[in-house]
């Protein structure tokens, strides 16, 4: 950390210094286009002066509704360098979200996909801060749009200049919105030095090094492709490989395509993947590191390759993990990141709970500018989440003696039932134990009597059969009695964000058209229309 002082974490210009030091490094691999650390900085200097021409300068705040493209990476930077913030959007959003994340970000410019134009036409009316339109490809309703619309190719024709701007390390960089798994999602407003500071821990989580070459099949609009893929394989002098979505079929010869060493996951993927039909060479797979998931050995021993754990968030960066020369613990998420985090567990007063008491998870930074600087226009949710001089997760964990954290729960997701607290997290490890489950949900409903009741949603494996009364069998022998669920749901999908994380407040509901089945109260089966809060 001593290599880069807090004055020098500015995006804009670690890219600029990187370009003059070594500008024929290779950089970024994507679709057919091959890009060095100099050809990028030449095309980010392009855009910018797009932008500026278009309005663009200090504090202006840019959305990019882009698909995995070179043009979302020279936007980013374009706004980096102009002193801009920028908005990722999830491209799947449309209508009331769409509209509810460009208003609460007061959206002044937006770069997106000729292919979902479409989508702002209902609202631009609702949009009276919206200036104007930066279009990737094309589309039939740009000129019907009512505010000037200009393609991303116009910046072939500006010079590679850098912008005359000044921004420093304290500098606002991005809002980017929450996934909104349990409520409205959140603007987390990310300074320059909050974003450079996350990549830099995962430098060191990962290993990340010069020779390395990472491959990133997650949505750039969300921050692991971008400020833990693309700015530390730019401070490292690494390179990247990026696809446009992950396809559990394709993931390992897409790996090996890209001889990457290090590779993009989520916690969702590892049980997928595990379930593929096994392969002569999936033990020769190239890759050495996967973040991020839950440490799982049978899929680090099948495919030669260590899942790293952290705890972390948009909010946060990494809060704590497990160096790589360092024994792991089973089920844990490591140790607190003392380099830039103060951690602690809290109970609902806020005080410090005893070794091996679940507590929430708060954190406090050690350097200036390297968290979070508030939620974007919601000064109630920046109040509670800074209450008494901690930074409140949301998350559940309890710490050993050695101070080794175990993830429990999101507070919101922890299930209450017959006077005892559950995990959903433990429980859902135990159901992917059943062959048959491909992906797995616990959530708590309403109960006749008081507290929750628990239901389990369930994908089935492609081709299995796997009945509600197998589910409960399996439950009885694995589980504490009072684990065992109530409800069994079998849906063809579990409903998430882009970046697949699992929306459970959908999960809740009772209109999710899935096959349900309630075993009641005491013995026995029957299928039930409904059941939810």
């Amino acid at each position: 950390m001593t290599a880069w002082p807090l004055e020098e974490r500015v995006i804009g210009q670690l890219l600029r210094q990187r370009a003059e030091q070594d500008p024929e490094r290779p950089l970024l691999h994507i679709g057919s286009l091959d890009q060095n650390l100099g050809g990028f900085n030449r095309a980010v200097n392009r855009m910018a002066g797009l932008l500026a021409d278009l309005g663009v300068g200090r504090g202006t705040k840019v959305a990019l509704m882009l698909p995995n493209s070179p043009e979302f990476l020279w936007a980013w930077f374009a706004c980096a360098k102009l002193g801009a913030v920028y908005v990722p959007i999830n491209t799947d959003y449309k209508g009331d979200i769409l509209h509810y994340q460009l208003a609460k970000a007061d959206v002044s410019h937006l770069i997106i996909d000729g292919t979902w134009l479409d989508r702002i036409t209902p609202i631009i009316e609702a949009l009276p801060r919206l200036r104007g339109v930066v279009m990737r490809g094309e589309s039939e309703l740009s000129p019907h749009l009512e505010l000037p619309v200009v393609p991303t190719t116009a910046a072939d024709s500006f010079a590679d200049r850098e912008p005359d701007v000044t921004v420093r390390y304290t500098d606002p960089h991005a809002i980017s919105f929450t996934s909104g798994t349990t409520g409205p999602s959140k603007g987390v407003l990310a300074s320059n030095c909050h974003v450079a500071t996350f990549a830099l821990d995962w430098i060191r989580c990962v290993g990340l090094t010069s020779e390395d070459r990472l491959h990133s099949c997650l949505p750039m609009f969300h921050a692991i492709a971008t400020w833990l893929g693309f700015l530390p394989v730019l401070m490292t002098g690494a390179s990247m490989v990026a696809s446009q979505r992950f396809s559990a079929s394709r993931f390992w010869d897409e790996v090996r395509a890209a001889d990457a060493t290090i590779v993009h996951g989520i916690f969702s993927m590892v049980p997928i993947l595990l379930k593929q039909p096994p392969r002569p060479e999936d033990a020769t797979q190239p890759a050495r590191r996967f973040y991020i998931g839950q440490r799982n050995d049978a899929f680090e021993a099948r495919f030669n390759c260590r899942i790293i754990e952290v705890f972390g968030s948009t909010e946060t960066g990494i809060v704590t993990y497990t160096p790589l020369d360092e024994e792991r613990r089973t089920g844990s998420c490591g140790r607190a990141n003392q380099d830039s985090f103060e951690v602690t567990l809290l109970d609902d007063e806020d005080n410090e709970v005893p070794t091996g008491t679940v507590g929430e998870i708060a954190v406090r930074p050690r350097q200036p500018f390297s968290m979070l600087t508030e939620y974007y226009n919601m000064p109630d949710e920046s109040l509670v989440a800074f209450r008494n001089l901690w930074f409140h997760t949301g998350d559940s964990a309890r710490a050993d003696e050695d101070g080794f954290l175990y993830f429990v729960d999101r507070k919101k997701d922890a299930i209450r039932r017959r006077g005892e607290n559950i995990s959903s997290f433990e429980l859902e490890s135990t159901v992917y134990r059943i062959p048959q489950v491909l992906e797995c949900a616990a959530v708590a409903v309403a109960s006749e009597l008081s507290e929750d009741e628990v239901k389990v949603c369930i994908v089935r494996k492609p081709g299995e059969a796997l009945s509600a009364e197998d589910v409960w069998a399996f439950c009885e022998a694995k589980m504490p009695r009072f684990w065992v669920p109530r409800y069994v749901e079998f849906l063809s999908e579990l409903p998430k964000t882009a970046n697949q994380k699992i929306q459970k407040y959908l999960l809740r509901r009772s209109d999710n058209n899935g096959e349900l089945h309630d075993r009641g109260e005491r013995a026995g089966s029957h299928r039930r229309s409904g059941v939810g809060r």
